[in-house]
């Protein structure tokens, strides 16, 4: 975490700090130390050490790890106090041995509130008898659920402080990838808790297995989404690289694209997908000479006939690409217009995607304020200034609208 944390930032985790504080003072006032059993305490502080030693990290930040199994064990078999301490038990560590201690100070604090409150749920509405009913079940179901909004709310309002980004947007983003992990982890907390109390420490060593094989294929399936976000990269700055001119234009019309589909409130399964296509959206140009690409002045019609087929080229080429299918109509539109006189089919207003419509004012605006050959680039407000007076033929006016809005921050 940043050393340069703003002010507002620190009052939330102090906040944090002070919430923590006080529900750990109420889990003392109901402890019952007569009940404590210091072995299967112990046991359960090396168990979670051992699962919360490899984190997985989300794409948008912060991380998971299948720790959750454990804590979520111990809420069935211990008192919130016990809870909250095998919870924070590698966060005070990590607060005593490393220098950034804001950030575990924080870590220590949410983990106290979240485990806390979903502890003190369990334990109020559970019905204590020596057999499990269904009065367990839906305890524990709330319980989790309680940890589980809260948790994944705090770090994601970190977040948003600390990248400086809307808390929707990484709330949703982040919430797919954790909604996996809770709804592995909180069962096999479950049986975890089940099998201790049935078989005792044996069971919980051969459960360390499943545990592992769990953050594992967890971890294989966040490499390969990362692996195939690397490839499209990777193709985008190729397909850059045919034209000096348009180096880097992809990625930067991508950046833009994700900022306008979140201020246009596109749900942000459909912001990742758009920002893939973004980044492909000229690959159509392999089909165009060379030539034509690099010419230092402007295009004869001949020329630049033969260069507006790169939009329905690209589309073909995506089309044989199932995850991107879908998306081949905003790449073979991105070039119509408002009033339809764009190309290729000259289709007009709401008939085009609307990611058509969003790609066209981000690739418009990287176009004007990039170098050409035949051309210098436009300064942005310039360039704002154009896309304003073309708003209504050129473009949708309510893409232009947001991109002018989103564009100083």
């Amino acid at each position: 975490m940043d050393n340069a944390l703003s002010r507002k930032t620190l009052a939330y985790i102090f906040i944090l700090a002070a919430t923590a504080i006080i529900i750990i003072g109420y889990s003392l006032t109901i402890m019952d130390w007569q009940q404590a059993s210091w072995f299967p305490i112990l046991v359960f502080l090396v168990l979670i050490i051992l699962s919360d030693a490899f984190p997985v990290t989300l794409p948008r930040g912060g991380s998971v790890t299948v720790s959750f199994a454990t804590i979520a064990a111990s809420i069935l078999l211990f008192q919130p106090l016990i809870v909250i301490a095998i919870a924070i038990s590698v966060e005070l560590f990590l607060l005593y041995r490393e220098k950034d201690r804001i950030k575990h100070l924080f870590n220590a604090a949410q983990l106290t509130i979240s485990t806390g409150a979903a502890a003190l749920v369990y334990r109020n509405l559970v019905i204590p008898t020596h057999e499990l009913t269904i009065n367990h079940f839906l305890a524990f179901i709330a319980a989790m659920v309680v940890f589980f909004l809260l948790n994944s709310s705090f770090v994601t309002l970190i977040l948003a402080f600390v990248q400086e980004e809307k808390f929707k947007a990484i709330w949703l983003f982040n919430i797919k990838w954790c909604t996996f992990t809770f709804l592995s982890m909180a069962p096999l907390g479950a049986l975890i808790a089940v099998i201790y109390i049935n078989i005792g420490f044996w069971g919980l060593v051969l459960f360390l297995l499943p545990l592992i094989l769990a953050r594992h294929s967890f971890q294989s399936y966040m490499n390969m989404r990362q692996t195939f976000l690397d490839t499209i990269k990777s193709l985008s700055v190729a397909i850059d690289a045919k034209d000096p001119y348009t180096k880097g234009h992809s990625s930067r019309v991508a950046d833009y694209v994700v900022s306008l589909a979140r201020e246009l409130k596109w749900p942000e399964d459909r912001v990742e997908f758009l920002q893939y296509i973004a980044l492909i959206h000229d690959v159509g140009k392999v089909a165009v000479p060379e030539d034509i690409l690099k010419k230092d002045s402007i295009l004869s019609a001949e020329e630049f006939a033969i260069m507006k087929t790169h939009s329905e080229a690209g589309a073909e080429v995506i089309k044989g690409i199932k995850y991107f299918a879908s998306g081949s109509d905003i790449i073979k539109h991105h070039h119509e217009r408002w009033d339809g006189n764009g190309y290729p089919e000259r289709v007009k207003g709401d008939e085009i995607p609307e990611g058509a419509r969003i790609l066209a004012v981000a690739d418009a605006f990287d176009a004007m304020t990039s170098d050409r050959p035949y051309r210098k680039s436009l300064q942005p407000n310039l360039a704002l200034k154009e896309l304003e007076d073309c708003s209504g033929t050129q473009f949708d006016p309510k893409v232009v609208e947001a991109f002018i809005r989103i564009y100083p921050q």
